[in-house]
């Protein structure tokens, strides 16, 4: 079996057999879905993950014996036909709301009014007052560089308003740790490091206020739990009381990401 994704238009067929009678070959189709498989040092177990760049993922523990793989993946044949049923679901990356003329950034409790001027420049600018945003483009502007523009600025707001928000919340519970990053990541929403590097996702920006807050406080008790024990959750539903119900939520954090950001 190869273990390289060649591309995604495989899950959208895989998820059309898989609508229809002849659904009942899943188990065959699903012996030859092509899966990237990736070692984790921090992985105790196996996981599988799904999102429309990588395809499906199955991140194994070193020295996991990968044989074992293709088991693996038959026996979550329901949870990857939703996965791709998901994914099916959604739009196109720039067929909906494209080019966006909100920002909804509900992380923040703000919500952007976006204008496009084009001018002879050379470069995309984004110029912020108040409650818009105005993005003064070069003639031609392929859809790819206008995404790269507006990512630029989102991870610049991340830095703005998420790291002030980490150590607020550190100071308020008594968490310490070494430093914040804003980053891109495909699968989490936020990490952290044992060396005591706090990571989050630019794109928490988009999910609702309290989500966010339970995506910071779920990383701050790693400071103190690296994994995910009885203690580590009795920890977090202390400072988070809604931990359980937010952790189940945020299953769902993808439906508020607009399409074009995949």
């Amino acid at each position: 079996m190869s273990a390289r994704l060649t591309g995604f238009a495989a899950f959208f067929t895989a998820c059309a057999i898989f609508n229809t009678p002849a659904g009942k070959r899943c188990g065959r189709l699903l012996q030859h879905l092509q899966y990237d498989i990736r070692e984790s040092a921090r992985a105790r177990n196996v996981t599988l993950k799904v999102n429309r760049t990588d395809g499906l993922v199955v991140v194994v523990p070193r020295h996991f014996d990968q044989e074992l793989v293709p088991g693996i993946v038959s026996s979550r044949q329901e949870w990857i036909t939703r996965q791709l049923a998901r994914f099916e679901r959604r739009p196109g990356r720039f067929e909906v709301d494209w080019p966006p003329k909100r920002l909804e950034l509900r992380g923040i409790e703000r919500s952007l009014k976006v204008d496009y001027l084009e001018r002879a420049c050379s470069r995309i600018k984004i110029i912020q007052s108040g409650d818009e945003l105005q993005l003064i483009l070069p003639e031609n502007t392929a859809d790819n560089q206008l995404v790269d523009a507006l990512t630029r600025w989102l991870k610049n707001t991340g830095r703005e308003h998420l790291v002030s928000r980490a150590f607020t919340l550190a100071n308020r519970y008594g968490f310490e740790f070494a430093k914040v990053v804003i980053r891109g990541q495909k699968t989490r929403w936020g990490s952290y490091s044992s060396h005591g590097t706090l990571s989050l996702n630019y794109k928490l920006l988009f999910l609702p206020s309290h989500l966010v807050t339970y995506v910071i406080l779920h990383e701050l008790v790693h400071t103190l739990y690296m994994d995910h024990s009885a203690s580590f959750w009795r920890l977090l539903e202390q400072v988070d009381p809604m931990a359980r119900q937010n952790d189940r939520d945020l299953r769902d954090g993808w439906r508020y990401l607009p399409a074009w950001l995949d």
